[in-house]
């Protein structure tokens, strides 16, 4: 990796970690919780929208996202000793899923709770399109928002690429 890039994830892993980031990503992805659970979509749990390829779409997050659920998949959930993140798999794992989100275990998702904008958004139920734009639109700039607010390098990236580059 060059210094520059290895710069830009030492500074997204400092932010991330920074109380008052952790703060304001929890509440903007509680709001977008509810924004969607009010929008009434059903997820059936079939895995499909991690097969990125299979399903063809690609995920899009931003660097900042990718440090934060990095750091809450190995504080959280991992095992210190090992640096194991949940479920398992440790990173880079990609070319035993390819294709899919390394963080799917048995068609669930394994990082749930600390997943990024672009999965908490996204349904495969048909006639959620309609409004999926529009929310993802309007939270992306909050996301933006909250970049700037707190001096953070903002980066927009596919989701697999990102976490291969932070992995390294």
């Amino acid at each position: 990796m060059r210094d520059a890039e290895s710069g830009l994830w030492a500074g997204w892993r400092e932010a991330s970690a920074r109380a008052e980031v952790d703060v304001a990503l929890r509440g903007l992805y509680a709001e977008l919780d509810a924004t969607i659970a009010a929008k009434g979509p059903t997820c059936w749990s079939s895995g499909k929208c991690c097969k990125f390829v299979e399903f063809e779409h690609r995920l899009y997050v931003t660097g900042l996202e990718i440090a934060w659920f990095l750091g809450g998949v190995t504080a959280a959930e991992g095992d210190a000793e090992t640096n194991e993140p949940c479920g398992g798999i440790r990173l880079p794992q990609f070319a035993e899923h390819p294709g899919a989100c390394p963080y799917q275990i048995d068609g669930l998702c394994s990082t749930h709770a600390i997943r990024p904008l672009g999965c908490r958004i996204f349904f495969c139920q048909q006639g959620t399109e309609a409004w999926q734009q529009d929310v993802y639109e309007d939270f992306l700039g909050r996301l933006q928002s909250l970049h700037q607010a707190h001096g953070i390098e903002y980066r927009y990236m596919d989701w697999i690429a990102g976490l291969e580059q932070a992995g390294a």
